[in-house]
């Protein structure tokens, strides 16, 4: 059986699902479509405007593959969020809350297993959106949405195993295990794309739910923000999108992404040095305290 790596798969997503074998991918990191017809830009191959029902049945048979080529253990992150419903039932739902409905998806017709939620904000986003709704009055106020969730879940075991140490610093750790980010997002300068990944949120989610080495998945991966991080931190990559353009973007990107990847590792190599230097430092110390009969 080929375990396919390291490859962008230039493919409507459930057909590229089809080169993936069961049980070898640790994470996915994506986020799909809002079915929401973005009006500040559009995909490529994609009117994004389903009816309700039919994108849930849609995203149902998306998480589904992705539980198949899982690993015991595995990982998925999916970042969603809630919309304004510009469909036929607007007057019923105006904001259209997409992750409750993702959850029950995911966790009683699928079976993946709820691990937790972490709410990221968006770093001086704050001021800049325009809908306000009612302004400077009660009447019909619009709240002006300056964060989005990750939604985490995990297949099987809780634990994930790996041969690899983790390469999270103690610094990254303690920072990253908080339920609340701030992250910069992304511009949509990229290629046009409507709805770009941040580098920093990949490289959160990927260093905190992932081993060197390991195997990380983005059937929406546009244009390879995930791919991107995950080859830069040491893991290995498979994206999946529809679009010719923004696969040959992402491809072109990782071919040149060698130098920062080197650079990388090159600075993390000396921050896990240096943090192991200064665990054996304290060890000793303490150890000597010890043998004195004096603790502190």
């Amino acid at each position: 059986m080929i375990f396919l790596k390291n490859k962008i798969i230039c493919k409507d997503v459930l057909e590229g699902f089809k080169e993936l074998s069961n049980e070898y991918i640790h994470l996915t990191f994506t986020s799909p479509p809002y079915n929401v017809l973005n009006r500040s830009g559009h995909y490529e191959n994609c009117d994004d405007n389903l009816p309700y029902n039919d994108y849930l049945d849609w995203l149902k048979k998306v998480f589904t593959e992705v539980y198949r080529v899982t690993v015991d253990g595995g990982r998925c992150a999916i970042n969603i969020d809630a919309m304004t419903n510009r469909q036929d039932d607007r007057d019923q739902e105006y904001i259209r809350a997409i992750y409750p409905h993702l959850y029950k998806i995911m966790v009683e017709d699928i079976g993946w297993k709820f691990r937790t939620e972490i709410c990221w904000l968006k770093s001086e986003a704050v001021g800049k959106k325009t809908a306000w709704g009612s302004y400077g009055s009660a009447s019909n106020p619009i709240i002006r949405r300056n964060h989005e969730y990750l939604l985490l879940f995990s297949k099987g075991n809780w634990k994930l195993e790996s041969d690899i140490p983790s390469d999270l610093t103690k610094k990254e750790f303690e920072l990253y295990t908080l339920s609340t980010w701030n992250v910069q997002p992304e511009t949509k300068k990229r290629v046009g794309h409507p709805a770009p990944f941040s580098e920093e949120l990949c490289k959160r989610v990927i260093k905190l739910f992932s081993f060197p080495d390991q195997i990380v998945l983005d059937p929406f991966s546009g244009t390879g923000t995930t791919c991107y991080m995950a080859y830069l931190l040491g893991r290995n990559y498979i994206g999946i999108d529809n679009s010719k353009k923004y696969c040959e973007y992402a491809e072109n990107r990782l071919d040149g992404a060698r130098p920062q990847r080197e650079c990388y590792q090159e600075l993390l190599e000396k921050e896990l040095k240096y943090q192991k230097t200064k665990r054996q430092k304290q060890k000793e110390k303490e150890d000597q305290l010890e043998e004195n009969g004096i603790f502190e």
